[in-house]
Order: C-alpha cells, then sequence, then structure tokens
C-alpha cells in the first residue's frame, strides 16, 4: 500500500513538475501597458520587453527588465508584474518636470537633476542655473519671486545663481533684474512698488533693471531711450 502511495505521488510530482516547466518556458502572450506614456517613447518599451519575453513566462526577470526601463531618464519608476496566466503588466511612472536646469538638464519635483537625450522646445518651464548641488536653493528662491511678481502680472522666465551667490532673473517680458547678493527679497518687495506705481505703463521702454542699491532703482532703458534712477 505504501508503494502504491509513494509511486502515485510521483506520477503526481511528475506531472505538476511538466506543467511548471511548460510554463516556466511559455512566452508571454500580452503585454497591459498600464497608463498612457507622454514623454516616454513607447517604441523603446516595447523593445526592452520583447528581449526578454521569448525566455518564458515564469522565468521572465522582471528585475532586469525594470532595471533597463528605468535607465530611460524620462522614467522614475516602472512597476513590471506579472499577471497569471500569460501576461505581463507594465506601470511606468514618468518624470515631471518642473524647469530646465542649465543648458541640456531638467529638474524634477523632488529637486533631482535628469538630463533627456533632448529637451522638446515646447516645454514651458523656466531656466535656472546655479553652481553645482544648489538646484533646491535656486528652486526655492524662483517660487519666493515668482510669487512676489505675481500681483503685478510678471513672471520668471530665468533665474541664476552666481559662483558669488549673487541673483539675476529675467521675466516674461525679457526684461533683465539684477538683484545682487544681500537683501533680495526686500530688494523685490521694492521693485514690485515701484513696478506697479511708475514703471508698468513704460515696460516697453525698459531693458534692465538694477536693484543693488539701499534706497532706489537704477533703470536701464533700451537703446534709443536715455537711462534714469527711480528711488522709493
Amino acid at each position: 500500500m505504501l508503494v502504491v502511495l509513494a509511486l502515485a505521488l510521483v506520477v503526481l510530482f511528475s506531472q505538476h513538475a511538466e506543467k511548471m516547466a511548460a510554463y516556466m518556458s511559455k512566452p508571454v502572450q500580452t503585454v497591459l501597458m498600464e497608463n498612457p506614456l507622454l514623454r516616454v517613447d513607447e517604441r523603446n518599451v516595447r523593445s526592452v520587453l520583447a528581449a526578454h519575453i521569448d525566455t518564458g513566462f515564469l522565468a521572465l526577470d522582471v528585475q532586469a527588465i525594470k532595471a533597463e526601463l528605468e535607465a530611460d531618464p524620462w522614467i522614475d519608476q516602472a512597476v513590471i508584474t506579472r499577471v497569471w496566466p500569460d501576461t505581463l503588466s507594465v506601470a511606468i511612472t514618468e518624470e515631471i518636470a518642473i524647469a530646465r536646469w542649465g543648458d541640456d538638464s531638467l529638474l524634477n519635483q523632488h529637486g533631482v537633476i535628469f538630463k533627456p537625450q533632448t529637451i522638446e522646445e515646447d516645454m514651458a518651464l523656466p531656466l535656472l542655473r546655479g553652481p553645482e548641488g544648489t538646484q533646491n536653493r535656486v528652486m526655492e528662491q524662483y517660487q519666493s519671486f515668482s510669487q512676489m511678481l505675481f500681483s503685478s502680472g510678471l513672471r520668471v522666465r530665468e533665474l541664476e545663481l552666481s559662483e558669488r551667490g549673487s541673483w539675476t532673473l529675467r521675466m516674461d517680458n525679457d526684461v533683465l533684474v539684477t538683484i545682487g547678493r544681500n537683501d533680495v527679497v526686500e530688494r523685490m518687495q521694492r521693485l514690485v512698488k515701484l513696478y506697479d506705481k511708475l514703471f508698468y505703463a513704460q515696460i516697453d521702454e525698459i531693458e534692465a533693471f538694477d536693484l543693488r542699491y539701499n534706497s532706489g532703482i537704477s533703470i536701464r532703458n533700451k537703446a534709443d531711450m536715455p537711462d534714469r534712477v527711480a528711488s522709493k
């Protein structure tokens, strides 16, 4: 009796092992893309998947696929999941770019710099610059300046922190603003106050503001207009 039972178990195990082996070698039949892709090229994603899916449903190395996909600068996270019996689920979270950083990089919402192969011209993002490791500081200052200028209908298009710690910005009307290193909040508040009173109607004549004065602002007019100084 024990011999018969043992033989039955061997046969059952053998059949189960054969089925498992069949599933190990059975290729993935369906790839399910869980979300639409805005910046990532789906053709590149499917190319990565195509190099792996013939290895078999259970033998598939999902960690290797994940690593290859996340090598794409636009992919923040890739989650690869087997769905029984023959489907592969692919959920990709793309990077969210909130600013350009320097000439060839972008800054995401976590303050992390990433570098795509190309940056599309239609991305209406502010351009930020600064020494290495200062991206969070520059982004925080950009947000602060943007809030101060908002009430005047102005927008920061570019912001730069120099190696010496001096701030310069360019507004969306192409006017350059030199802020300097010290008392930057007070200087910007002075600009907003005088802009609403004095500069709004004349902004088309102005090329640049220099805020590096204790009680006033230097105005550089465009080539055919005389320069002047405004006091608070």
